[in-house]
C-alpha cells in the first residue's frame, strides 16, 4: 500500500472541490495554533504514522510531537500527539487523520483484549485475509500492534489448501503432495482438515501446518495428540472472545480468526485547541 497515495485520496474525498469552506471563512489566513489529540477511552495505539502523514501532506511546516509509539497502551484522557502550525491546514486534515487512527487503534485494542484472554497458554493468535479491501496492510499492522501475529498477506505468500482445493485435487493427500512437488520446499504448505479421515491423510502427507476448521473443542483434545510435533497445528472457524480460551487450552500452536478486524470498534479520539 502506497501510504502517500492513500492519504491524498482520503483528503480529496473529505475536502471536496472547494476546500474547507467553514474554516476558510472563519479563520484568519496564516494563523497558527497549538492542538492536541486526546484519547477519550483506554486504547492500544495504531496508525500514528498515518495521522502524522495527513498533516505533513497538507503542510510540511506543521510540527507533530508524541512520546508514544504504535502498540503502546494509553488511558482515557491521555494527550497522545501535540500539533503546532497553520490552523487552517490542521482543521482541514482533522477528520481524515482521526478516522485513520481511530479505525486502526480499534483493531489493535480488540486484538490486545483477545491476546490477553489466551496469554496463559502457549497458543498464538493469527489474523486472516478477511480485511477491508486495500486496507489489508494497515489492518494487519494494527493486529501486530495489538500483539497478534500476521498470517499470510497475499495468496502468493504460502500454500493454503482449503476445501475447494481438496475437492478439485481428489483428496487431502493428493493436494499436499502436488504442492510439495510444485514448490519443493520453497513455500510453506498448510492444509485444512474437516474430519478424522482427512487428518490421517494430512499427517501421512506431512505438510508444514494442519488447520482444524470448525472442529468441536472436545474432539480437538484427542485428535491433536495424533499430530507429530514437526507439524504445526492451527485452529480456525467461529472463534470469538467467549470461546477462545477453551480452544487455546487444547494445545494447538495457533488460533486464527478475523474477529478483531470484523468486530472492532473505533477508538474515540478528539482534536482540541491547546491553550
Amino acid at each position: 500500500m502506497n501510504l502517500d497515495f492513500l492519504i491524498k485520496e482520503a483528503l480529496k474525498e473529505d475536502i471536496g472541490r472547494s476546500g474547507d469552506v467553514t474554516s476558510e471563512c472563519l479563520l484568519k489566513k496564516g494563523k497558527k495554533e497549538f492542538f492536541v489529540l486526546i484519547a477519550n477511552e483506554n486504547a492500544v495505539i495504531s496508525g500514528i504514522d498515518l495521522f502524522k502523514g495527513v498533516f505533513k501532506c497538507l503542510n510540511k511546516k506543521i510540527v507533530l510531537k508524541t512520546k508514544f509509539k504504535n502498540g503502546d497502551i494509553v488511558k482515557k484522557g491521555t494527550k497522545v500527539i501535540s500539533l503546532h502550525g497553520d490552523a487552517l491546514s490542521i482543521l482541514m486534515g482533522e477528520r481524515t487523520a482521526i478516522n485513520f487512527i481511530s479505525h486502526l487503534s480499534g483493531i489493535a485494542t480488540e486484538t490486545r483484549k483477545i491476546v490477553d484472554l489466551i496469554k496463559s497458554s502457549d497458543t498464538k493468535l493469527l489474523d486472516t485475509r478477511k480485511t477491508t479491501p486495500l486496507f489489508r496492510t494497515l489492518e494487519k499492522k494494527a493486529v501486530f500492534h495489538g500483539g497478534g501475529i500476521n498470517h499470510r498477506m497475499t495468496l502468493s505468500d504460502m500454500v493454503l489448501i482449503k476445501d475447494n482445493h481438496i475437492s478439485s485435487s481428489g483428496s487431502v493427500k493428493n493436494a499436499v503432495l502436488k504442492a510439495k512437488n510444485k514448490y519443493k520446499g520453497k513455500l510453506k504448505i498448510e492444509v485444512e482438515v474437516e474430519n478424522l479421515s482427512q487428518l490421517k491423510e494430512a499427517i501421512e502427507a506431512c505438510p508444514d501446518v494442519i488447520m482444524f476448521d470448525n472442529w468441536d473443542v472436545n474432539k480437538l483434545k484427542s485428535v491433536l495428540k495424533l499430530v507429530p510435533k514437526k507439524i504445526k497445528t492451527e485452529i480456525s472457524g467461529q472463534i470469538n472472545p467467549k470461546n477462545i480460551r477453551k480452544y487455546a487450552n487444547v494445545g494447538a500452536d495457533y488460533i486464527s480468526t478475523s474477529y478483531m478486524i470484523k468486530n472492532s470498534k473505533w477508538v474515540d479520539f478528539s482534536l482540541e485547541v491547546s491553550m
